[in-house]
């Protein structure tokens, strides 16, 4: 059934008539997903993880509204994104438990008065609902409630309230947070508490600032290799699935994003990764072109059901074989499980729902002078709207540290991973010369990693899993050399951004003092008879 056969025609009978069709028993429609819904259910499966229930918001209704309610959402369902046909039901609903199951003038101006600033959005939303409803010819909505929304001047959601208060649990995370958060991942990964998928997905997320839903869209055929620059080099780049652009379809368009050679190889095993599961699962090799389509981030339940190949590749035209955005944020609350990934703001856990990192890119960008179109860009919003609050609030995350400040933060930010070990013999490969770390000419820990390393010790190695300070290593003077150093970059160029590039490390060093100076206490207390 075409879109314009859900509008009944004029006339009371013809309405009736048109209605009595369109919401006959059984009657079948697809979402603009895709996905088929049976409009008389309870339920509507509209996308991958989107389901809406239709049943509990009927219930709640005043019968005269009811085909005008569910002829409007499926009209909705057919020619909207799933997420958006969930947030109109969502808003009717809250509406409906507020202030009783009628749409009429006195409802709509009761339900307007238990708004504040920052809900006053949700009566926009359904605003935006009801217009389509009555604009269709449904029966339900008057002209007098048409008339009294258009009369009203609605605030809408507000825009970038977590960036602009710099908000530690929901607001744009430090360097030392973003950088934590990375480490983390692939600490986890390297300690096989993660798996390959995790990591790659978590370092795109931070990378890229992209929604769920678009990393979730990915496949494989996305990451490509084939273009050069000038130089014959390779440009490594990932082409990202657009979404939240009104009535896009599934991977209906795509911005380009380049990415580093170490994300590009991380991505680069997922892929192998993910052809080689699939593959076993389905028990024989899938041509290139196949394998091209498979998702990037499969859901590894979905395949072992599939038949045959022409299922398949008529499941890959959707969305089904893909991970959902809430999954992708569960992977994220996982790795800062797994690695005790803490906010030196807050002292606990860090909190990482995915548009954190959205706000994190957007906050850096502003921070480096980048203009309000290019990081509109960069977000992949359709308008500057969103971005225009890093603009007018940029704010400077990189505060002054000081030795003081420095171990006071220390134990907070969690940057030291090693292992203090009373003395060079006690460590991992402590009897092999070659593993010793030294600052300047004295000794200061072992190198418990079996392999070669290319760091520039001692200074990168504070922060990573294989450090092994010594008790009575020279780490003070390592921290006062880096805080020193901090100043003198900060003196020279006036850029905090660029002076806190060790941050971490100075926290990590601090740590390390603290724990040293704790440390040499307890063997104090032991040795006095």
């Amino acid at each position: 059934m075409s879109d314009q056969s859900l509008k009944p025609k004029s006339g009371k009978n013809a309405v009736e008539n048109d209605l009595a069709e369109i919401l006959a028993p059984g009657r079948e429609y697809k979402s603009l997903a895709g996905y088929t819904f049976v409009v008389d259910s309870s339920r509507w499966e509209l996308s991958k993880g989107v389901v809406i229930q239709v049943g509990f918001t009927l219930e709640k209704l005043h019968p005269r509204l009811a085909s005008g309610f569910i002829a409007t959402l499926a009209n909705i369902a057919r020619t909207a994104s799933s997420r958006h046909t969930f947030n109109y039901l969502e808003r009717f609903r809250h509406m409906l438990k507020t202030v009783g199951c009628d749409v009429t003038t006195t409802t709509l101006i009761n339900y307007r008065s238990t708004l504040n600033r920052s809900t006053e959005y949700y009566l926009g939303t359904l605003r935006s609902f009801f217009y389509k409803w009555h604009d269709l010819g449904y029966p339900g909505i008057g002209p007098d409630v048409v008339d009294l929304l258009k009369s009203w001047t609605l605030r809408g959601n507000l825009k970038g309230d977590a960036v602009q208060r710099l908000d530690p649990e929901e607001g744009p995370l430090t360097d030392n947070e973003l950088i934590a958060f990375n480490e983390g991942a692939a600490r986890a990964f390297e300690k096989g508490q993660i798996a390959i998928s995790d990591l790659s997905l978590a370092l795109l997320m931070s990378s890229s600032g992209r929604r769920p839903l678009q990393i979730a869209y990915l496949k494989i055929g996305d990451i490509d290799g084939s273009c050069r620059n000038t130089k014959g080099e390779k440009i490594l780049q990932i082409y990202i699935p657009r979404a939240k652009q009104r009535g896009e379809k599934f991977r209906g368009s795509f911005k380009t994003f380049r990415v580093t050679r170490e994300l590009w190889n991380v991505l680069s095993a997922q892929k192998n990764e993910c052809i080689g599961y699939v593959e076993k699962v389905l028990g024989y090799e899938l041509q290139d072109v196949d394998r091209q389509l498979l998702p990037l981030f499969p859901d590894l339940e979905a395949f072992p059901g599939v038949s045959s190949i022409i299922e398949l590749r008529s499941l890959l035209d959707s969305d089904r074989l893909h991970i959902t955005p809430r999954e992708i944020n569960g992977v994220l609350a996982k790795i800062v499980e797994a690695s005790q990934c803490f906010s030196e703001r807050t002292g606990e856990l860090l909190k990482v729902p995915s548009r954190r990192f959205r706000y994190t890119l957007g906050t850096r960008a502003a921070r480096e002078g980048l203009g309000v179109m290019i990081i509109a860009e960069m977000l992949d919003h359709t308008d500057t709207q969103s971005a225009d609050v890093y603009i007018k609030n940029i704010p400077e995350h990189v505060a002054a540290l000081d030795a003081a400040v420095g171990y006071q933060l220390a134990p907070y930010a969690q940057a030291f991973q090693g292992v203090l070990v009373d003395r060079e013999e006690e460590a991992r490969r402590g009897d092999d010369p070659s593993s010793r770390i030294r600052h300047g000419r004295q000794g200061a820990a072992t190198c418990g990693k079996h392999g070669p390393c290319g760091a520039n010790v001692p200074i990168p190695c504070y922060t990573c899993l294989h450090f092994q300070p010594w008790v009575d290593g020279p780490h003070e003077a390592v921290y006062d050399d880096l805080i020193a150093e901090r100043e003198r970059i900060f003196d020279v160029t006036g850029d905090l951004a660029m002076a806190a590039v060790n941050d971490r490390t100075i926290l990590a060093v601090a740590e390390v003092v603290r724990r040293c100076k704790q440390r040499r206490e307890e063997l104090a207390k032991d040795s006095v008879p």
